[in-house]
């Protein structure tokens, strides 16, 4: 028979008992998280060869003006790209940019946020830039500073811009506000079409973030430049082809005198081209009078076709393919002479020059 009295305890007992049972909770538990800390993981430092580029863009409303043949603002985002491009996939790339349809003086903001293996959604964002509005410089480099320094990777920045500050603030204060806080950066300016003044700016400002100063007057100047900056990247694979190795991507393979009842010549140059990095593609035809030049090639795109100052007429042909071939028609009085030189044209996104066949007489 149950009995009352058989289950009951001396209270001190009881108390003595649940004391003791917390004891052994608390060190049980202060086991656990010692031994749970001690094999946690720890955060991992940043690597020696971890590096990261930030662009700070010039989308103001001067952009939209001309340097050459070109509108400043498609030279910036043809060269950008190609440099993002050209960098290992592990390079975190990223852009804060101003202007880019925003008035006033506060219009810098980071479009694409440093990553590694986003170069698609990169380009995407650059090629929609737009030009419009004022160049706060300093400000642009205070976001940047602000950004890179939550980060504690080492950044090189890159300034791509048609002019000084115009919205009062002193971008080299700002440099030097970055140095002391201890932040490991450089930068680079790319100068596009500047002033003398405001070129001897921008040099002081490059030399205030460490960096270089490139001087942009124009397409090729801004092929050097970028060439110069990825030639400084350790891991940047630049393979230079062995002398009379390299396939020129557009080929002129045969000229022909086609029958005619004009009281002229008629030739017939059939080409033929590949680039397998694109699926819409140009064969420009330069037609060029045969005339000595001052011009020296080097001041030229290695692209392009030699001596664009003897160029009379130009024609194309267009291709949705990376490799076809074709033939131009040219109509000539019997008793002229001509070169040629056919230019491949890289039509997606930003039309880009891709290569060049090399000159000939049309009468070879």
């Amino acid at each position: 028979m149950f009995s009352f009295f058989d289950s009951y305890h001396d209270p001190k007992n009881i108390r003595s008992s649940f004391l003791r049972q917390a004891i052994l909770t608390c060190l049980l538990f202060l086991f656990c998280l010692t031994s749970s800390l001690s094999s946690a993981p720890e955060l991992a430092a940043p690597s020696p060869n971890e590096s990261a580029k930030l662009f700070i863009l010039d989308a103001s409303g001067s952009m939209n003006e001309y340097l050459g043949i070109y509108q400043k603002i498609h030279l910036a985002k043809k060269y950008v790209r190609h440099y993002a491009d050209s960098l290992p996939e592990e390079t975190e790339i990223g852009f804060i940019a101003y202007g880019n349809r925003l008035p006033g003086c506060q219009s810098s903001r980071l479009y694409q946020p440093l990553e590694k293996g986003n170069k698609p959604q990169f380009r995407n964002k650059l090629f929609g830039l737009t030009p419009s509005g004022a160049t706060p410089l300093a400000e642009s480099i205070r976001i940047a500073g602000d950004y890179i320094s939550r980060r504690k990777i080492p950044t090189e920045l890159i300034l791509v811009t048609d002019g000084v500050e115009s919205c009062y603030g002193d971008p080299e204060k700002e440099l030097k506000v970055l140095k002391q806080k201890g932040i490991d950066f450089k930068m680079n300016v790319l100068g596009l079409g500047l002033k003398p003044d405001e070129k001897k700016i921008m040099e002081s400002l490059a030399k205030s973030g460490n960096g270089k100063y490139y001087n942009v007057d124009g397409d090729n100047d801004f092929y050097s430049a970028v060439d110069d900056l990825l030639k400084q990247e350790p891991h940047v694979k630049r393979t230079k082809p062995e002398p009379g190795k390299k396939s020129p991507k557009v080929r002129i393979v045969q000229i022909d005198t086609l029958p005619t009842d004009r009281n002229e010549n008629l030739y017939g140059v059939r080409f033929e081209f590949e680039n397998a990095n694109s699926n819409n593609q140009c064969v420009l035809l330069n037609l060029k009078q045969n005339t000595p030049s001052s011009i020296d090639p080097k001041d030229w795109n290695k692209n392009r076709a030699s001596h664009p100052e003897n160029v009379i007429r130009t024609d194309q042909a267009c291709f949705k393919d990376q490799k076809g071939e074709g033939i131009f028609k040219i109509h000539l009085p019997k008793d002229l002479t001509l070169n040629l030189e056919l230019e491949l044209w890289d039509m997606q996104d930003i039309p880009n020059p891709v290569d060049k066949s090399g000159e000939r007489s049309i009468r070879d």
